[in-house]
């Protein structure tokens, strides 16, 4: 009859059945929330007919740009996934290898759905050791997830410089045509030292660059240095006559707060989602 699984009783779901009817017309964002589910009932196998249809659908770029999927949502799938278990004691299940294919290539082809701003862009993201922690919820670490979200910014922005901090700032060579694997070489096992995030806006005013967003990524084990990032983000706006703008992602959420409540150029960003990109051009474009 048509109905979405969020119609199917519960009891239902254990049926392999059921779930071969609901994948026939599956939106896309569920198919790609649901593999686990599909591969624990059975029906998602190696060479079944459910796993090359998979495999089809995150190939298909038109059906990908329709169904509005971010790129960070198919990272965050394929983390999963690989995992071969839930987050949420909601089992285990055997990865089929050519999925967790398809959800690589889907993550670059999903670039081209998401939305230039047209905004100047200056991301820092944090490398000190403790960005090897995963995100609230997911497989996905939040080293992976604050340079993928860099990636994208470099896809899609015509103007963005994405740099590394931690006690230190400096510039990350990532483009256009980064791959994932390449970017994390960059950001990942950096050798411990502490959070300093006023970095970006310090380095930004250093080197006179002009941006109107900066972009702090962090697990929010953050050290304040010598100076606070709202004072630096001050700083650069007397200095270079620019209302920039101040977005902190606390990647896992322990009671931090960064940005200045008082300053509606400013905003804090508890935890990590598929959501966050579209909240953060929002914000950027006000």
């Amino acid at each position: 009859h048509g109905l979405p699984r969020e119609c199917v009783p519960t009891e239902w779901l254990r049926y392999v059945e059921v779930w071969e009817v609901l994948l026939a017309d599956m939106p896309m964002t569920a198919m790609i929330r649901n593999l686990g589910n599909m591969s624990k009932v059975g029906l998602l196998a190696p060479g079944s007919d459910a796993s090359r249809k998979v495999c089809r659908e995150l190939a298909d770029k038109d059906k990908l740009k329709k169904g509005r999927v971010h790129p960070v949502t198919i990272l965050m799938a394929e983390r999963t996934y690989a995992s071969g278990r839930g987050l949420r004691g909601s089992g285990e299940w055997t990865a089929v290898p050519q999925v967790i294919d398809a959800l690589d290539d889907a993550f670059y082809a999903a670039f081209d759905n998401v939305e230039p701003t047209g905004r100047r862009w200056m991301l820092g993201l944090d490398v000190s050791g403790s960005m090897r922690s995963p995100v609230a919820g997911t497989a996905m670490s939040c080293c992976e997830g604050a340079t993928a979200l860099a990636l994208v910014t470099a896809h899609i922005e015509p103007d963005y410089l994405i740099g590394r901090f931690n006690m230190g700032y400096e510039p990350c060579p990532f483009s256009k045509k980064t791959r994932l694997d390449d970017a994390l070489a960059y950001t990942r096992n950096i050798n411990g030292g502490g959070t300093d995030c006023s970095l970006p806006m310090i380095a930004a005013l250093q080197n006179n660059l002009k941006f109107d967003v900066f972009v702090v990524l962090t697990d929010s084990e953050t050290w304040v240095g010598q100076i606070h990032p709202v004072q630096a983000l001050r700083q650069y706006r007397d200095k270079t006559g620019i209302p920039a703008k101040l977005i902190v992602v606390g990647m896992v959420s322990n009671g931090f707060t960064i940005a200045d409540p008082d300053d509606g150029g400013t905003m804090d960003v508890v935890g990590f989602d598929s959501n966050v990109p579209a909240l953060m051009a929002d914000f950027a474009k006000q």
